[in-house]
């Protein structure tokens, strides 16, 4: 007799264990899924008219220093550049504030900073920065300077004709 009793307490707590453990379970995976719905990350969108080596996980930096990256780049219906920059936190940016694609270096990789401005409401999470600058393209960038020198070369040529006869 003793030994039936004892067998049936011990199903009985194996029972209540496997119980207890099964609302655990639940309750782990409901409190998960409910996270997963909010994004813990803050987003914010700019648009670009070109984004020339700017893809998803390029850097997004504050001051030089890596805050966040870009978590999408799409074409509107404009074609210009949509990007989407996600941070773990908010960095506390105003309105009037820019983000401006750079490059490491003379040929580095391509980031875009993000340079904070003076006004005192804050962009929200979503938010939009309004005022962006391109990429600049080092082939764009000689060929203006090589404009530049033919120009001054033909200025030259003028006034030293002009000296000799």
């Amino acid at each position: 007799m003793k030994t039936k009793n004892l067998i049936e307490q011990r199903e009985i707590m194996a029972g209540l264990l496997l119980v207890a453990g099964l609302i655990l379970l639940l309750f782990v995976a409901h409190t998960r899924k409910v996270g997963s719905v909010q994004d813990p990350h803050f987003c914010l969108f700019a648009t670009f008219n070109k984004a020339d080596g700017i893809s998803k996980g390029s850097v997004v930096r504050l001051a030089g220093i890596p805050i966040g990256s870009v978590s999408q780049t799409e074409l509107d219906s404009f074609y210009r550049v949509k990007m989407t920059f996600s941070f773990p936190q908010n960095p506390n940016l105003s309105v009037d504030s820019a983000a401006v694609i750079e490059t490491d270096g003379l040929i580095g990789n391509k980031y875009v900073e993000l340079i904070p401005g003076g006004d005192d409401q804050l962009l929200e999470n979503k938010g939009v920065i309004i005022y962006t600058q391109d990429a600049l393209l080092l082939d764009e960038l000689l060929n203006r300077l090589l404009g530049i020198i033919r120009g001054k070369k033909g200025y030259l040529n003028e006034v030293y004709e002009g000296d000799i006869s």
